[in-house]
């Protein structure tokens, strides 16, 4: 799992210098077509690459899922099945110890994965960044339900938001709540790949090849 290709980050990819040096560097190795794989910055690299004529292929693969003109980008359903294991490893002690947990997952900006997992993890709360919460209103339905009996709940937010010691301070405060926070880190981007994100990354791959070998460039492959 995880990027087995390797993968870093440089300030000098962004700057003309930089990209006339990482092209010379092609040319060494006569490679005059490039296959790339990530996220919204490494596809910004392979258009500006495109543009000084280097032909250019990119394919996304960000758990982020954020990424335009696909559905889904390559890591998502691994990351996705990753969370929701861990959502109904915490129910259990949740329920036994009679807590409410604050479940902090990836996706900076984008709340897919937070919303997906905790709909399929069948969670109390899901708070995510392109929809604006009111803690007072969350307050009254939690309430609602630990006045029916309810002994435990789990909120899952993303870490766009920002405020997860914030939320689970105020479950306890106002609540009542024995609350931990749980932040699954990097756990969500490695592992065993799914099946689908398997086939998947072979889909997109034999695609990115196949447009590359025709010649075409500056263009992503997706799935619609």
């Amino acid at each position: 799992g995880g990027t087995v290709l390797k993968t870093s980050r440089s300030e000098k990819f962004k700057t003309k210098e930089g990209l006339d040096i990482a092209l010379q560097k092609l040319k060494e190795f006569d490679i005059d077509g490039l296959v790339t794989i990530g996220g919204d910055g490494t596809l910004r690299g392979t258009r500006d690459l495109s543009v000084l004529g280097l032909k250019t292929i990119g394919i996304p693969a960000t758990i982020d899922n954020d990424l335009p003109k696909t559905n889904m980008a390559i890591g998502v359903d691994t990351a996705l099945n990753t969370v929701i294991d861990a959502i109904d490893k915490i129910k259990d002690t949740a329920s036994s110890h009679q807590r409410a947990f604050v479940v902090e997952v990836m996706g900076r900006n984008s709340g897919y994965l937070a919303l997906m997992s905790g709909i399929a993890g069948g969670v109390e709360i899901i708070l995510i960044p392109e929809i604006p919460y009111n803690l007072s209103e969350i307050s009254i339905k939690l309430k609602e339900g630990y006045k029916r009996g309810k002994t435990h709940c789990i909120i899952v937010i993303a870490e766009g938001v920002g405020k997860t010691k914030e939320v689970s301070k105020y479950l306890e405060d106002k609540i009542g709540y024995e609350t931990r926070i749980t932040i699954l880190g990097y756990l969500q981007r490695g592992g065993s790949p799914s099946a689908f994100d398997r086939i998947l990354a072979s889909r997109l791959g034999a695609a990115a090849v196949e447009h590359l070998l025709k010649g075409e460039t500056s263009k992503m492959v997706g799935l619609i």
